[in-house]
Formats: C-alpha cells, sequence, structure tokens
C-alpha cells in the first residue's frame, strides 16, 4: 500500500483533500502537508517526521509547483530515501487518478506515469474545444 502526501503552498493541500472526499470518499493513506501557514513553520523538520513516520512504505508525494521550496526540499530526499516518490503540478485529475487506480498497481512508477498522463489530457482551452464541437457539427 502507498502513502499518499499532498505537500503545498498555503491551504490548497487541504482544499484538494477536500474535493477528493466529496468524489471518492475518505483514505487513510492520503495526508497533506499545508506549507507557511504558520509563522514558526519549519519545513525541513515536517518532511523529516512524515518520513520517519512512514518509513515503512512507499511514500507518493505531491506537490504543486516544480522549482518551488516545497518540492525542492522532497527532491534533496530522494537521493537518500528510495520509498519516495515525487511528482509535481498537482491537479485534482491527477490525485483522483492514483487514489483510484493504486490498487491496480504493485509498481508505483507506472501508477504514476499513467495518472500522469491521464491527468494531463484533462486539461483543456474549453474555448477552443466549444470550437472543434461546433466545426464538427458543421459536417
Amino acid at each position: 500500500m502507498y502513502q499518499f502526501i499532498i505537500a503545498t503552498h498555503g491551504l490548497f493541500a487541504e482544499g484538494i483533500k477536500n474535493s477528493i472526499e466529496i468524489i471518492l470518499g475518505k483514505f487513510e493513506n492520503l495526508s497533506t502537508l499545508s506549507c507557511y501557514t504558520k509563522s514558526d513553520f519549519n519545513l525541513k523538520s515536517e518532511i523529516d517526521n512524515i518520513l520517519k513516520k512512514y518509513n515503512d512504505k512507499k511514500i507518493i508525494v505531491i506537490t504543486d509547483i516544480f522549482g518551488g521550496s516545497v518540492n525542492n526540499l522532497f527532491m534533496e530526499k530522494i537521493s537518500s530515501n528510495k520509498n519516495i516518490h515525487l511528482i509535481t503540478g498537482l491537479n485534482l485529475p491527477l490525485i483522483l487518478n492514483l487514489l483510484g487506480e493504486q490498487e491496480n498497481y504493485l509498481i508505483p512508477e507506472e501508477l504514476i506515469q499513467n495518472s500522469i498522463t491521464i491527468s494531463s489530457d484533462a486539461v483543456k482551452y474549453c474555448n477552443l474545444e466549444l470550437l472543434k464541437i461546433s466545426k464538427d457539427e458543421d459536417f
């Protein structure tokens, strides 16, 4: 079983978790890390606590933005902890697919690659999509 961690700047992680629970229900193997919401927040310490708590599991961490402090500090831990799988570019379709399909994949890399492909296809410019539909109906 995987342990999923949604780690973001501010309360974005909590908002995504709330949406997940409305759509798919609660997951015991899903937790959040809402960073910099308190003045005494220490990201390095929080990450170390997470890694200690879940040291016996494959951890899939999803962060909000590549190159941001949250993502960068998790990246620093990859070389010393082979149980971490780090994804960035958090969006709802990505995490819904990861959680919904987790039992179908024994290899985390395959689950992650499949979920990234599906979530990438979910990003659409709706105005253009309407134009495509309109053109298709004209024929």
